[in-house]
């Protein structure tokens, strides 16, 4: 999702499965076929159509398959459940043939739990409904062929149905009121045990499609909160990779036997929300002098060390992204003089919401403190978790929030949507900035194919967003993590996800 996150706290609940495939404890797995990630964030639901954080899509995809997917050059997009497909020259017509795959249960995937899944996706109980709606018929030419047809041509529609959301569910969760509690999917795991707040433990699916995958019998997502604590446990051998990693820990893990470490290039942005709802952030002038007042390369060098490059806007470095934009210089005297235009030349107080458990932000907050301290602005910092950052910013009762998003597609139509379009799902991501000429070429580019003309429509959007400034914007942050010696094939990809079936113990 969209991948930006959301905080949750422990609910205590446990949900055990009894899967014959799935009946070995944790312990009772030989070392070699069990492999133990310690993440940061547990997941809020397995449904995907009611996903918008991290760790839940993370999860799901872990469990589910879609029809495509991103490869993991994120620059492609490759076959899923689906072997092969053509789209129609004009673009409202897409045929595809499924592979021989069958879900976690070993019930064949069909033509049908394909269409039920996909109107799924498009109801009304769906948080991304749009995505799937431009799908204005189905058909189901054979057991494994689907004919999709839309009224209009939609360019975004194959990388919408690469997101999570479009995860391909049995037609007979359909009657099955707890099924989100013991899925079905055809992905490489099946859930064992979830104990929300500490772990959630997957078993291999024997009847996944790819032969040989995944490679360990178990995958143990632990949740552990405090990075230090993952840390330590990764250096104990109690776990065999991590995500997350403070960029102020990755030098002492590059020189720690046993261990290795990467930071990928990720489809991601840090930026603090602002509620344009509320004066004097209304005013975009106000909003351009806090972008000149953050010393955005400073962050980078100090506190990411070196993981980042400023950002100019609030979607992440893709395809078709502006290369003619700057980032907003650091010029306390432009800071000062634009919040003299705006009545301000005094300065004003305010409140910056930063999540808790994170040590990387709450440095980033305190450098954002101190600098907008120095064009007379000053902001106080509240620490939230249990989701009430996300919930305050949602419901508007904010002023400034740190925060980030992640993009699950190759295609930069998702996080336009999300970010910067109002009205759409999230209101330009609870900022409630809104830009008529940008929502125009938000619709312009979705009927527009591939090529110069889309191009610069994106390039407009992402000029029009910059200039708005509805965002501090910060920077794009790899995605640090660390892995034992004695793991193969762990890796984040541009997407922030993993696949956990490519894992291998030696």
């Amino acid at each position: 999702m969209v991948g930006f996150w959301k905080w949750t706290r422990s609910t205590g609940l446990v949900i055990t499965l009894g899967l014959a495939t799935a009946a070995m404890a944790v312990s009772d797995v030989k070392a070699e076929t069990l492999f133990r990630l310690g993440v940061s964030e547990d997941a809020l639901t397995l449904d995907p159509i009611a996903s918008s954080d991290n760790p839940s899509i993370w999860a799901e995809l872990l469990i589910y398959d879609t029809l495509i997917r991103p490869a993991t050059n994120g620059v492609d997009l490759e076959p899923g459940l689906a072997e092969k497909w053509t789209v129609a020259p004009d673009g409202k017509e897409y045929v595809f043939t499924l592979r021989d795959a069958k879900f976690s249960d070993g019930t064949p995937v069909t033509a049908d739990d394909v269409i039920f899944s996909l109107k799924r996706a498009a109801g009304e109980k769906s948080d991304w409904a749009r995505f799937f709606k431009p799908i204005t018929n189905y058909e189901a030419v054979d057991q494994r062929t689907i004919k999709m047809t839309l009224e209009t041509p939609f360019t975004p529609m194959l990388n919408n149905l690469a997101l999570f959301s479009g995860a391909i569910l049995p037609k007979s969760a359909e009657t099955d009121p707890e099924f989100f509690t013991h899925p079905v999917g055809s992905g490489p795991f099946v859930l064992k045990e979830w104990r929300k707040g500490d772990r959630l433990v997957l078993a291999k699916n024997p009847h996944y499609w790819q032969q040989d995958k995944p490679a360990v019998d178990m995958a143990e997502v632990q949740v552990i909160s405090e990075d230090n604590s993952r840390i330590l446990k990764l250096q104990a051998a109690e776990l065999d990779a991590i995500i997350n990693v403070p960029f102020n820990r990755l030098k002492q893990l590059q020189s720690t036997a046993g261990i290795k470490t990467a930071a990928a290039d990720v489809f991601r942005v840090e930026f603090v929300q602002l509620n344009t709802k509320k004066k004097p952030f209304d005013d975009q002038k106000v909003r351009q002098a806090l972008n000149y007042a953050i010393d955005k390369q400073g962050i980078v060098d100090s506190v990411i060390f070196g993981n980042a490059v400023p950002a100019v806007s609030s979607i992440p470095i893709m395809r078709y992204h502006n290369t003619d934009l700057k980032p907003y210089a650091y010029d306390t005297d432009k800071a000062k003089a634009l919040l003299a235009e705006a009545g301000l030349a005094e300065g004003f107080s305010t409140t910056m919401l930063l999540p808790a458990g994170d040590a990387t932000l709450r440095n980033v907050g305190a450098v954002i403190q101190d600098n907008l301290q120095k064009i007379g602005v000053k902001a106080e910092l509240q620490t939230l978790e249990g989701g009430a950052q996300w919930d305050t910013t949602k419901s508007g009762n904010y002023d400034m929030s740190l925060s980030y998003a992640t993009s699950d597609t190759i295609d930069p139509d998702q996080l336009v949507g999300f970010t910067m379009v109002n009205p759409e799902r999230a209101n330009a991501y609870h900022t409630e900035w809104k830009d008529d000429r940008l929502n125009e070429l938000y619709e312009a580019e979705r009927k527009t194919l591939d090529g110069p003309e889309r191009e610069a429509q994106f390039k407009e959007i992402e000029a029009r967003a910059h200039e708005g400034a509805p965002y501090i914007f910060l920077y794009h942050q790899r995605a640090a993590y660390a892995w034992r010696d004695n793991v193969e094939g762990f890796a984040v990809l541009p997407t922030s996800n993993y696949r956990l079936e490519d894992v291998k113990m030696k």
